[in-house]
């Protein structure tokens, strides 16, 4: 975009130059100018490319995001923003390929989808706060829970499985306090080390609910 803009500026100004030079000098300068053109022509191929490739990128992101969604209210401004991102793509699409009598019509649409896009993401960014608070809360009150079977334990195997929860759980803790300070930048990779945490978290409560299974079974057999 910024390679664009320049060549665009460096065109307007070898115009300027050309309506204010002896003839002599005319020739020189229109060379300038078609060599000029046929950059902006190429900065311009390649701003259309990388917009169609960021904007595919968002779309499946939020795809993405829906596919993985539990929570219904968070899913439907998920939707809402689908829409609107696909809508903006299509404009920004439409308006590379029109004519330049049509463009400003086109541009006007494209300024109301994106502010449609910006509401429905901020909506979005609303519902997944208030997931994530509750998320938080729910491993919150399992630590605590597992912290008060861990005193109350007496079998080597439930306790080391409760003592590997609660340190997974602490984690995943963290890493959503990390998230919520961290800058746009470093998001994604702090949500990509939740995702994890999650998985693991799955796991080592499965473990201590295998270990509780075999205590129960012991102290039957013993009965």
């Amino acid at each position: 975009m910024k390679a664009q803009l320049k060549v665009a500026k460096k065109i307007a100004a070898l115009r300027k130059a050309l309506k204010a030079a002896p003839e002599a000098k005319k020739l020189a300068i229109k060379v300038k100018i078609n060599r000029a053109n046929a950059q902006l022509k190429a900065a311009t191929k390649t701003v259309q490319r990388v917009t169609k490739k960021v904007d595919a990128k968002r779309v499946a992101k939020i795809e993405a995001k829906i596919a993985a969604a539990t929570d219904p209210k968070r899913k439907a401004a998920l939707f809402k923003q689908l829409k609107a991102a696909k809508k903006v793509a299509a404009l920004r699409k439409a308006l590379f390929k029109a004519p330049k009598a049509q463009k400003a019509t086109i541009k006007a649409k494209l300024a109301k989808a994106k502010a449609a896009l910006k509401k429905a993401s901020a909506s979005v960014k609303k519902h997944t706060s208030r997931v994530d608070k509750a998320h938080t809360k729910k491993v919150k009150a399992a630590i605590k829970a597992a912290k008060a079977a861990l005193a109350k334990a007496k079998d080597p195997v439930k306790k080391a499985a409760l003592k590997a929860k609660i340190a997974v759980a602490n984690k995943l803790v963290a890493l959503k306090q990390k998230l919520a300070k961290a800058p746009a930048a470093k998001k994604a990779a702090i949500r990509a080390k939740i995702a994890a945490v999650k998985k693991q978290l799955a796991k080592a409560t499965r473990k201590v609910l295998k270990a509780s299974n075999q205590v129960t079974f012991k102290k039957l057999a013993i009965a």
